[in-house]
């Protein structure tokens, strides 16, 4: 975890130099970098979807008159406008990593690499994202020797069964997802906002339709729409507009927050196995429910969140629900 950390305070000081030169023209300008790291050995556990990391940078975009650059069918031009890049990797395994058979009745391994562009238009109501991921499933994606280096590193005993994993297949998606944002009078001194959200993802890697709501109650809670996991919610941490006011006027901030939602899957390579050959895969359930807990701290220009994520049953012989942990290091760039 250490070396994620020194990784992520260069990026950030590359970006912040880089940031300091746009200022000076009308141009994109950096606005926040998020560095995700998941895993279930916060509910000690080492199965389903067992790990994940995402870098992201969001950036500002004043060019309003760039019609190709906006979401279709939405009203750009009254909103703030921002585009997001990010590499993120997610491993996903059976529950007994001893076994070097194929498990006929339990989840294929696999490994899913991806880059990801995003482009979100915000106002303090409403935010449309639309993106697209373009990445690889399968030996290609190196999670096979990502895993077992991380075994190794931990102690722990070598996943035996990756010979089985999914086939390589390049995989494209389309994601797309509209939030609202409410924000109640203070109760008791503590501020709160009320994120509900639907969405959707279409492509060869799965077919989904979800809706959820968050709920953030705390002091100087932040004018963006929220904190997610990888999977559920999208971006993290999406201003209503450039710049928000609580960065200049309050040094710090602290929410705690509750999620929940659901997901039809009509397709889930990871459950269902590869599109264009055979594979092996296992009979998922078409509905799914998450709810999650966590916290989110700021101070100046660092951001901290956790979230606590449970999952119910996604296939039929599953037996258990599944929890993974989430922490999310951001760097707000200064007004």
């Amino acid at each position: 975890m250490m070396k994620y950390l020194y990784i992520f305070i260069f990026i950030v000081q590359l970006l912040a130099a880089q940031d300091a030169n746009l200022e000076q023209k009308e141009e994109w300008k950096f606005e926040r970098i998020n560095f995700y790291f998941e895993n279930d050995l916060f509910s000690n556990s080492d199965n389903e979807y067992t790990d994940g990391s995402r870098l992201s940078v969001l950036m500002y975009r004043p060019d309003a008159q760039n019609e190709w650059l906006n979401i279709p069918f939405t009203d750009s031009f009254e909103r703030a406008r921002f585009i997001s890049f990010s590499l993120t990797q997610q491993i996903f395994t059976p529950d007994d990593l001893t076994r070097s058979d194929l498990i006929l009745d339990d989840r294929p391994y696999a490994g899913w690499l991806y880059f990801e562009t995003g482009l979100h238009q915000s106002s303090e109501t409403n935010l449309d994202s639309l993106a697209v991921q373009i990445g690889i499933v399968g030996p290609a994606s190196g999670m096979e020797e990502l895993q077992k280096y991380m075994h190794d590193i931990l102690g722990s005993g070598p996943p035996q069964g990756w010979d089985n994993q999914l086939n390589n297949e390049v995989g494209v998606q389309l994601n797309y997802q509209h939030k609202w944002r409410y924000v109640p009078q203070p109760l008791l001194g503590m501020e709160s906002s009320v994120v509900p959200f639907v969405g959707g993802e279409l492509g060869n890697i799965a077919v989904k339709a979800n809706a959820g709501v968050l709920l953030r109650m705390g002091w100087n809670v932040p004018e963006d729409f929220g904190s997610s996991s990888i999977d559920e919610g999208g971006e993290n941490g999406i201003p209503v507009r450039r710049k928000c006011l609580y960065m200049v006027s309050k040094p710090w901030s602290f929410n705690f927050y509750l999620s929940g939602g659901g997901t039809f899957v009509a397709r889930d390579i990871f459950l269902d196995g590869n599109t264009f050959s055979e594979s092996h895969s296992v009979d998922k359930n078409y509905l799914k429910g998450y709810g999650s807990f966590g916290f989110s701290g700021r101070y100046k220009n660092f951001n901290l969140d956790y979230i606590q994520t449970y999952h119910s049953r996604q296939f039929k012989n599953k037996k258990d629900v599944h929890s993974i942990g989430s922490v999310i290091l951001s760097y707000i760039f200064s007004p």
